[in-house]
């Protein structure tokens, strides 16, 4: 038997997660502008039919436990290099409102009635720099959220929209501004890989570290 390593990646990298998911559940945005960087996680409970496996399997854990999105928000300057120090600036917070504004503008254009900012609710975790990108992957290799790689964070300008291309998650849910209009055929595609995802969340991860650090994650579950 190995013996067992406190700082061993995926040893941490369950840490991050469990404490992530002990956080209480805010609004999208929370009401509160707080300070902070970290990592944060995006849950759905709403009707929208591409989503109702995943809210079935949600509720049978007993409600937002299975993220549709994970993501970070790093703080100002930090290609810069490591600051001890926490930043004074809203990053998560300013995060959160992006995205909390990007589904509002859908709802909003009416095109998709099931999809309401209400049914969105999300947890925060405020780290240290250093802390940050291994908690988002350890996150995403273990839930591997919808949303995730579907451009839901991707910037206005560049990628997609450079070639006049809509984002998977823009086809399924049109309604951005300045983002171009996916096609049908687009949107059965953003469909489909969110059900891929959802059924992901039954099988285990096919890397052996990843399915540990998920056996034990489950527990807090």
């Amino acid at each position: 038997m190995e013996p067992f390593d406190p700082l061993a990646v995926e040893n941490v990298g369950v840490t991050l997660a469990v404490e992530l998911l002990e956080q209480p559940l805010y609004p999208l945005p929370p009401e509160e502008k707080m300070p902070g960087a970290g990592v944060y996680a995006l849950y759905y409970s709403g009707s929208h039919p591409a989503y109702s496996r995943l809210v079935e399997m949600d509720k049978e854990k007993g409600g937002w436990k299975y993220p549709v999105y994970i993501g970070s928000a790093v703080r100002e300057n930090a290609k810069q290099g490591f600051s001890p120090r926490p930043t004074s600036q809203a990053r998560l917070w300013t995060r959160l409102s992006h995205h909390a504004a990007s589904i509002l503008e859908v709802q909003n254009a009416g095109v998709d009635p099931d999809f309401k900012l209400q049914d969105f609710k999300c947890r925060f975790l405020m780290l240290n720099d250093a802390y940050i990108t291994l908690a988002e992957s350890v996150l995403i290799a273990t839930f591997r959220p919808a949303w995730n790689g579907m451009g839901l964070g991707s910037k206005v300008v560049g990628g997609p929209r450079m070639s006049g291309r809509a984002s998977l998650w823009d086809s399924l849910h049109p309604g951005r501004g300045g983002r171009p209009a996916g096609t049908t055929e687009r949107g059965s595609q953003a469909a489909a890989k969110i059900q891929e995802s959802i059924e992901r969340l039954s099988s285990e991860p096919s890397d052996p570290r990843a399915a540990k650090m998920m056996e034990k994650i489950r527990r807090f579950l």
